[in-house]
């Protein structure tokens, strides 16, 4: 799949893939930091959609 793909869409999903795992890292912190548990909840949930999003970008480069 990764010949069928530009090398801009190829820097695009690089991106795509860094910014997810970024933002999974920053919402697992901030859940960990959370007190509140709706607060804690959310960006436990947030952190995972994060991971799930990253999964489905390096799914383009198989």
């Amino acid at each position: 799949m990764v010949e069928s793909i530009t090398e801009m869409e190829l820097q695009n999903l690089r991106h795509l893939i860094l910014f997810a795992d970024t933002d999974a890292q920053k919402y697992t912190a901030y859940a960990e930091a959370a007190t509140d548990p709706n607060v804690k909840q959310f960006f436990q949930k947030s952190a995972q959609c994060a991971a799930q999003n990253k999964q489905t970008f390096m799914q383009f480069l198989k």
